[in-house]
């Protein structure tokens, strides 16, 4: 029997069910008026039908193929010793959480959650538990449940803060710039991040500026839809 593995989810399932529903319908319609003699009016469903189609399936093969790569890519990017504590905030299932704990044989990687089945599809600290078993980590791994505009961390108590396209679920901007000072407040002198996200990552960068932070900004990341950039800095040391 073949082994099982950890399972991720599907990040936004609602907008990547929605835009497939939409699309189908769309195309549909705009094939059904073709076949009524009406082609003038069947490129107002078919065109919008396949666009939103093809966006569900880019934010599906995301999820299921660029994000893991990226993830990978951005976790090595860090260069981590293995004895890092390492704090994942809004880890979800648990991909970037897992990535970063197989670089930390006598380290710690804390992941911090909600847990929201609305921004990630089965998403519980549960599901997370289990993938980190399956993945023969849950040693490395402490999984907690948490705001991340109130962590339940003393100051400077991780080396290290990464977070993968949850900063931009909450709700306004004054709660993004409260989750970014609890991220520089919780690291530590000499740490680093990297924040990965899809929007509001150059307001990210500024608010971590005004808390003493060298930051920088990435190009797009290759291989995700929608594009994202990579938010990573380090707090003197």
């Amino acid at each position: 029997m073949a082994q099982a593995r950890p399972r991720f989810g599907i990040d936004a399932p609602g907008v990547v069910l929605a835009l497939a529903l939409l699309g189908l319908g769309l195309a549909a319609a705009g094939l059904l008026l073709a076949a009524l003699g009406r082609p003038e009016l069947a490129g107002l469903g078919l065109g919008p039908g396949l666009s939103m189609g093809l966006s569900g399936l880019l934010m599906l093969a995301s999820s299921r193929c660029g994000k893991p790569w990226a993830l990978r890519r951005m976790v090595r990017r860090l260069a981590l010793r293995g004895d890092e504590q390492l704090l994942d905030v809004g880890c979800g299932r648990g991909m970037l959480l897992l990535e970063a704990a197989r670089r930390l044989p006598r380290g710690r990687a804390t992941g911090l959650d909600l847990w929201s089945t609305r921004d990630q599809s089965g998403n519980a600290a549960a599901a997370t538990a289990r993938n980190a078993e399956l993945a023969g980590l849950r040693g490395r791994v402490r999984i907690d449940t948490g705001d991340m505009r109130a962590m339940p961390y003393p100051d400077a108590s991780f080396d290290v803060v990464v977070s993968s396209l949850a900063i931009h679920n909450l709700p306004g901007a004054a709660d993004r710039e409260q989750a970014l000072r609890e991220i520089a407040r919780v690291l530590r002198p000499g740490g680093r991040l990297a924040l990965l996200d899809f929007l509001h990552t150059g307001a990210y960068a500024r608010a971590l500026r005004r808390q003493g932070l060298q930051v920088r900004r990435s190009w797009p990341v290759p291989l995700m839809f929608p594009p994202v950039w990579i938010v990573r800095g380090s707090r003197p040391g």
